[in-house]
């Protein structure tokens, strides 16, 4: 499926006495009632709760979790490096994807504050001859709601896999593809809008945009641990990343270059300088109140300024979590109870998702249920074959199906590949996604159709080809 080394079974490996812990812990839970706990019991908690992800190989890393500014919990698991058998640290320094925008958002408020630059303003004031940049302003770049295309639906990004590019050509690729709508007209995710705010920031800073970051908040914050991937700034404690590969093992991750990345996904961090940044985020030591409000604001999709805005158990959340090559993380702020939760891995999978739901239950004294470790079963070549081809979601969003020695793969139209992993002949479950994934057949028993999710009406995508 990647070129290079692939781990296999790695729960038997590097069996920390924490996970040794939560495996015992786990044999003996199900459904838990927890009261608000002390930091021994949350700790032990914490563990149950992770055992079963770090058992399927789906997780490994630093949970984080920080109350109204008191001593910080900081709990690692499993391998920081797999080839080498060392563990995690406290302190290791992870790829943090799309937790890196509200680093973006507040750099442009801060430029704003400073008056280089209003959120009101156009695009083409900063950024001149930017295709549509006249009829785009900064604010609906930091909403999502200007209308520009995805990184990863660029041609580009899908001839290299993300990794052949200079910054510039990828912001030409992003000025010359067509409208997804007309700006203020509708919202969708685009990692292409936080690049065009990076090279917003450059002009109007003067400086690159790592360094701007640098300059403005990870020093006065002494975040020693976080910097940008194109940024000469030196950090050390990087763990390398991995990608799921077959039912049970990881595969190194290719990286993606920061050509890419810059602005919407491109910073390395620790879970002690997240803390730290939350803590000054929401401690009003970074913005204005007034910039902050702007920040906070929900402008109609739960989305402020490279923040998400939700509710979990009831509770207000301001948060964002990540996803790229070889990491996942979250990040979430709980309002009224001023408590930071961070989540980071070296795995590539959406299981930090039900990781940081669970651990927040544990908290706050929810109800939760610890999951039990998917089964999965081989499928014969004729089953796998059958399923290939490519699966329209609606105009502008197919995913193919491809088979590589005998392992379904996944793909949404120009971005990356993610491994489907039999259940049986007609489920499969992607442990980069953490999505079930299920075909269903017509009358004369050929495929015809994906169905994205296991839950009754779940999106549908026909087969076209």
């Amino acid at each position: 499926m990647q070129p290079g080394k692939h781990y296999r079974g790695l729960a038997s490996e590097g069996e920390t006495m924490m996970k040794r812990r939560a495996v015992q812990l786990l044999a003996v839970s199900g459904l838990v009632l927890a009261m608000p706990a002390v930091a021994s019991e949350l700790e032990d908690r914490i563990d149950a709760i992770v055992a079963p992800y770090l058992a399927a190989s789906d997780f490994m890393g630093i949970v984080g979790v920080q109350r109204d500014g008191g001593e910080a919990l900081l709990l690692p698991y499993g391998l920081a490096s797999v080839g080498l058998k060392v563990p995690h640290r406290a302190d290791g320094v992870f790829m943090i994807g799309s937790v890196s925008k509200q680093f973006t958002a507040a750099a442009v408020l801060a430029l704003e504050e400073s008056g280089a630059l209003s959120t009101a303003d156009s695009v083409v004031k900063h950024l001149p001859g930017f295709p549509h940049g006249s009829e785009m302003t900064l604010e609906q770049l930091l909403t999502h709601t200007a209308g520009l295309v995805d990184i990863y639906s660029l041609e580009r990004f899908g001839a290299s896999g993300g990794r052949v590019g200079t910054f510039e050509d990828v912001l030409a690729d992003i000025g010359r593809a067509d409208l997804t709508f007309s700006p203020g007209s509708g919202y969708a995710y685009s990692n292409g809008g936080y690049a065009v705010l990076a090279a917003v920031i450059e002009q109007a800073s003067g400086v690159r945009y790592g360094e701007y970051l640098n300059r403005r908040f990870f020093e006065p914050l002494a975040m020693g641990q976080t910097a940008h991937d194109g940024s000469s700034a030196a950090v050390d404690g990087r763990v390398p990343g991995y990608d799921p590969w077959g039912s049970d093992g990881l595969s190194p991750a290719i990286p993606v270059s920061a050509a890419f990345t810059t602005g919407s996904g491109s910073l390395w961090s620790s879970a002690g300088d997240l803390l730290r940044w939350s803590a000054a985020l929401h401690g009003g030591e970074v913005l204005s109140r007034a910039s902050y409000a702007k920040l906070t604001r929900d402008y109609g999709n739960a989305y402020g300024y490279g923040v998400s805005l939700f509710q979990r158990f009831g509770r207000d959340v301001i948060g964002h979590d990540g996803r790229v090559a070889g990491y996942s993380s979250d990040l979430a702020w709980y309002v009224d109870e001023r408590t930071t939760i961070v989540t980071l891995s070296n795995v590539q999978s959406v299981a930090r998702d039900e990781i940081r739901r669970l651990v927040a239950a544990a908290v706050f004294g929810e109800e939760y249920i610890v999951p039990t470790v998917r089964e999965y079963r081989e499928q014969s070549p004729a089953t796998v074959e059958a399923l290939v081809g490519v699966y329209s979601f609606g105009p502008g969003f197919e995913v193919s199906i491809t088979e590589s020695d005998g392992r379904l793969l996944a793909r949404a139209n120009q971005g990356g590949y993610s491994e489907l992993v039999p259940r049986d002949a007609e489920t499969w479950f992607s442990r980069m996604l953490y999505a079930t994934v299920r075909f269903g057949r017509d009358d004369e028993g050929s495929v015809d159709r994906l169905i994205w999710g296991a839950q009754d009406g779940a999106p549908v995508g026909r087969k076209v080809r």
